[in-house]
């Protein structure tokens, strides 16, 4: 699926609970600027046109969403690319350069590696030899003009990290999978949980509804 999709939107009984009191307003303006980002036209601030095209084709591949969040899509380049503008969580692996420019030499290289094996750039080609790549780099056997295999392969562990977390913080994701955490109490006011137990939910918890086996 392409990472360029319509943006995903909030289920109603969802967005109740994010006006409601059992939500802190800090946590509440959290998740309203994570659903609000628009993605949509977004142009690469930090990475290569190439790097930033070549991140949209991984990405995809990477963590497909359409049993989740069916025809939307949150574009998970766009937000790493964005990320990349910031001081990121202060974590890296120590044989990797700064994150900046471990993606732009790791998707630069692999676009590269690809033109080499299968005489067409990542994003052009099919899934199938998509994957093949992926999977050399995953085992750490696709080694770069900059990066070798080792380090191909810490890089692809951050990317995966990265694609995870931004997906399961979008509030769209979490409402389709039930995740309601953070309505455990709004300002000044404690409210937690009181049913506990595998499949036993609060009368005010919202369905999951995107989970698939």
């Amino acid at each position: 699926m392409s990472q360029t999709s319509l943006p995903p939107a909030i289920e109603p009984d969802y967005l109740a609970l994010l006006d409601s009191d059992r939500i802190s307003g800090r946590t509440r303006q959290i998740m309203e600027e994570r659903a609000q980002t628009s993605d949509a036209g977004y142009t690469p601030r930090h990475l290569s046109p190439q790097a930033y095209e070549t991140l949209s084709a991984l990405t995809a591949r990477v963590l497909p969403q359409a049993s989740i969040l069916s025809d939307a899509c949150v574009n998970l380049a766009a937000r790493i690319d964005a990320r990349l503008g910031t001081p990121g969580d202060g974590w890296r692996f120590a044989i990797l350069p700064s994150d900046a420019e471990a993606y732009e030499q790791a998707l630069t290289g692999l676009d590269a590696e690809s033109r080499t094996r299968e005489g067409l750039g990542f994003a052009a080609l099919d899934t199938a030899r998509q994957d093949g790549l992926i999977g050399a780099m995953a085992e750490g056997e696709l080694a770069t003009g900059k990066l070798d295999g080792t380090q191909m392969r810490a890089w692809f562990a951050d990317l995966r990290a990265d694609c995870v977390q931004i997906f399961m913080s979008h509030p769209a994701v979490q409402a389709q999978l039930g995740i309601d955490a953070i309505f455990n109490g709004g300002d000044g006011v404690f409210q937690g949980f009181s049913a506990m137990g595998e499949g036993v939910n609060e009368p005010w918890e919202p369905e999951i509804r995107g989970a698939h086996p």
